[in-house]
């Protein structure tokens, strides 16, 4: 896996992301990983992606106390994959949160984005 120059998704990677699971990883305090699929993570712009947090959970407490956000999107039959690292933003009952929630269906969400940091192929 190759870090590539870029911290900008290509037109090519944001369609990979339309099109395949994508897993969240981040750790506790303790360093201990957590790993886990985020259905509705997608591609917010070039340089963002976006979930809607609904379990509020584990990621959440991770991300909520610092962790920096690893996320993946594989294809297995083809070895593909593109590995992002970023900065994770979280909004809480604010005006932000409570647009793009209700617009993905489920209001009492809160909303993740994602600054990408570094991206990896």
């Amino acid at each position: 896996m190759k870090k590539l120059d870029s911290n900008k998704l290509t037109d090519k990677q944001q369609e990979f992301f339309k099109t395949h699971l994508a897993y969240l990883s981040t750790v506790d305090e303790n360093g201990e990983p957590q790993v886990g699929p985020k259905q509705s993570m997608r591609v917010l712009d070039d340089g963002h992606l976006i979930y809607l947090e609904k379990t509020k959970a584990h990621a959440y407490e991770n991300l909520k106390n610092g962790s920096k956000a690893a996320v993946v999107v594989a294809d297995v039959p083809t070895h593909t994959n593109v590995r992002i690292k970023g900065t994770a933003h979280i909004h809480e009952d604010d005006d932000y949160q409570k647009k793009v929630a209700t617009e993905g269906g489920a209001p009492q969400a809160y909303v993740v984005v994602i600054d990408i940091e570094e991206i990896y192929e």
